[in-house]
């Protein structure tokens, strides 16, 4: 092979791995929250649906809503969930106490267009969310800090400017106490539902995407 010849091999080899890392780097990115102004407080809802947190105990139906704030764009956003007493097993009602916890939600690829695949944390500062299940005796459910929680699925909903979110979560580890039909640390907990999130900038309305 002469030397022309092979720096042409040679140059178009080192193009090849750069468009491979080029759209590897791309297919990693991580996705952003933003708003359209700033400082924003994002709310979410679950509208007429309910969440669906299913354990060891069954279904626990829940109709939660959502709180953050954002000063600028974002690649997590913390979130301050609020259950109140929305939550049910069967006839049970459930008092949900967050302790201080609160929810990491973070945006990963772009799936499809207006898609943005993502996962969750639960953060929690040495305590637990506790789901008081108002049986007899009281059964507390209570779920520790965990990270990396899947999936999350955000669809931006171009025509409202608002985001739709799709909780699919599994493995979520929680603790039945000795209260509980049931007793023990499980690893099989799944959390599903939707929730419709919007942007609020100094008492209007503002838009909210994940790209």
């Amino acid at each position: 092979m002469n030397t022309y010849r092979t720096i042409k091999v040679l140059a178009l080899s080192v193009l090849a791995l750069a468009a491979i890392g080029a759209a590897s780097a791309t297919g990693a990115q991580a996705g952003i929250f933003t708003a359209g102004a700033y400082p924003a407080t994002i709310t979410g809802s679950s509208g007429t649906g309910s969440h669906e947190f299913t354990t060891q105990l069954g279904v626990m139906k829940c109709a939660p809503t959502f709180d953050s704030k954002m000063e600028a764009a974002l690649v997590t956003l913390t979130v301050a969930p609020n259950y109140g007493t929305s939550c049910k097993i069967g006839e049970n009602q459930v008092h949900v106490k967050n302790n201080g916890c609160d929810f990491g939600w973070h945006a990963g690829e772009t799936k499809e267009m207006d898609e943005v695949g993502g996962w969750m944390d639960i953060n929690c500062p040495d305590t637990k969310i506790d789901f008081e299940i108002t049986s007899e005796p009281v059964c507390h459910l209570t779920v520790p800090a965990q990270s990396e929680l899947g999936s999350l699925l955000f669809t931006n909903n171009t025509e409202a400017e608002d985001v739709i979110l799709h909780f699919s979560l599994e493995g979520i580890f929680y603790i039945l106490d000795n209260e509980c039909p049931v007793v023990g640390a499980f690893g099989n907990g799944v959390y599903k539902g939707t929730s419709t999130l919007k942007a609020d900038a100094e008492g209007a309305g503002t838009s909210f995407q994940v790209d």
